[in-house]
């Protein structure tokens, strides 16, 4: 009877002992896949901060600063000065601490009261515009580039460069650029502050064929 009792006490101490060793086993298990989760989690967020911050960096180092806007009259059939402005002369440069700017991600935008046009660039040389071929487009020359980095196919902006933009009125028709007309000048960049001006033609363009728009 004793070792029966015996036995018994025996098997009941190994069952607890097993399920024990069960009860471990599965907190390991659990502690282990938690820290799987966590240690994946903590690698996500990393990455999304990481990613987020790198946005928020290129945004705020990537800003484009409009020195001057000038409109070009051109010259009539007879030899005068149109009566209004043929073409816009826009003289930009990278801003403070920004890297690069490259002008195939900037969608220069006209627009007045009634109408709204949205520009690409054009690889075509700067002349185009004047000449009135671009419809649809842009153009674009460097006025400063010590490094003669900027060119027709690669319209990229390095700091210390100043270039100009030529929007031909035949991109933008309809848009009345005549003495006394307002509108509004926009350059959209894909990373970086949007440009927003708006413009005020002066009362008079005198004889004078360039007239100061911006500042």
């Amino acid at each position: 009877m004793k070792a029966n009792q015996k036995f018994l006490m025996d098997n009941e101490r190994g069952d607890i002992g097993v399920g024990t060793l069960i009860i471990f086993i599965a907190m390991v298990l659990v502690a282990a896949v938690a820290a799987t989760v966590l240690i994946y989690t903590t690698g996500a967020l990393q990455q999304k901060a990481t990613k987020t911050s790198k946005e928020a960096t290129q945004q705020i180092s990537s800003n484009i600063v409009v020195e001057q806007v000038l409109g070009d009259r051109g010259e009539a059939v007879n030899g005068t000065m149109n009566q209004s402005i043929s073409n816009l002369l826009i003289r930009l440069k990278p801003d403070v601490g920004t890297t690069s700017i490259d002008l195939r991600q900037v969608i220069v935008t006209v627009m007045d009261s009634s109408k709204r046009f949205d520009l690409n660039y054009s690889s075509e040389d700067f002349n185009a515009s004047a000449s009135g071929n671009n419809t649809t487009q842009y153009t674009a020359i460097a006025v400063r580039d010590e490094d003669s980095s900027f060119t027709n196919t690669t319209p990229v902006l390095n700091s210390g460069d100043l270039i100009e933009i030529q929007v031909s009125s035949v991109a933008v028709y309809g848009i009345n650029l005549d003495p006394r007309k307002t509108f509004w000048l926009s350059l959209n960049q894909e990373l970086g502050q949007a440009v927003n001006l708006e413009i005020a033609t002066p009362n008079s363009f005198g004889v004078n064929r360039y007239v100061r728009l911006y500042p």
